[in-house]
């Protein structure tokens, strides 16, 4: 085995046989001296395992099912109406909270005459469900929010038009 020592600059020979106590060079870089590395990126960098932690949608989604769970109980609570069953308030119910999970993809026609709907068979619900959907804190997508106030906004219109002309 040769003694010599390698030229500056070049890395040393692979080591690790018997007796020897240099270190076996497997990859990378050899670095006689110090090494600086300057780096431009986009995101984050990450020199082994990266941990995040994400919110948006899976919370959202949580929050939106146990403010509906709690609507579910409102409706279950309420007392017998001859004009509409709770099963007709409940699948109406089930229908917005279905469409309103797809977020920027629900359909605004849709949402709205459901929650029309559902203003004309139970007010006590509609207000709630409206609340829901239009809490920023729920995180549900903005066009979401915009349907459940312009649906309440409208809902009180025709509340009004029917006071005035009664």
């Amino acid at each position: 085995m040769s003694t010599t020592e390698p030229k500056p600059g070049q890395p040393p020979p692979p080591g690790g046989e018997a007796g020897d106590a240099r270190p076996r060079q497997v990859g990378g870089d050899y670095v006689g001296g110090n090494k600086t590395v300057t780096q431009h990126a986009g995101g984050d960098i990450v020199g082994r395992d990266k941990i995040t932690t994400t919110y948006g949608d899976a919370e959202a989604g949580q929050r939106l099912a146990e403010h509906f769970a709690r609507i579910e109980q409102l409706i279950a609570a309420r007392p017998a109406d001859p004009n509409v069953g709770k099963d007709e308030i409940k699948e109406t119910v089930e229908r917005i909270q279905g469409e309103a999970q797809k977020g920027e993809e629900a359909s605004s026609a849709k949402l709205e005459r459901w929650l029309m709907n559902l203003g004309a068979m139970a007010d006590d619900i509609f207000q709630v469900t409206v609340a829901a959907l239009s809490s920023p804190l729920l995180g549900l997508a903005k066009t979401v929010q915009l349907i459940a106030q312009r649906a309440k906004a409208e809902k009180e219109k025709r509340d009004d038009q029917q006071r005035g002309g009664a």
